[in-house]
């Protein structure tokens, strides 16, 4: 319930500020994603062929949804802004490990 409130109230503030606006919000969260799939990819055995290929898969379409949001108008979110997500996905991330 708390990942998904925090979910909606992103979502929320990125609707209030316009379709391109929210399009940036997509493009920074893929991006984000992406990363965080990379790090999996370099924790993951090179010999677990069948884990990489699925985690490879998810990392693409990560990429195709964030130029898929470009090609739609997205605008750049400013520094501040990408910062505080990278901030919240660390804390989500930090605590459902401990959960």
């Amino acid at each position: 319930p708390v990942w998904w409130a925090g979910a909606f109230a992103w979502g929320s503030l990125a609707g209030l500020a316009g379709d391109r606006w929210s399009l940036g919000f997509v493009v920074e969260t893929e991006r984000q994603v992406e990363a965080h799939l990379a790090s999996h990819l370099d924790r993951l055995p090179v010999e677990d062929t069948p884990s990489r290929a699925i985690v490879d898969q998810m990392k693409r379409e990560e990429a195709e949804h964030a130029q898929a949001a470009l090609a739609a108008g997205a605008l750049p979110l400013p520094a501040p802004v990408r910062g505080l997500m990278r901030l919240a996905a660390k804390v989500m991330t930090m605590v459902a490990h401990r959960v």
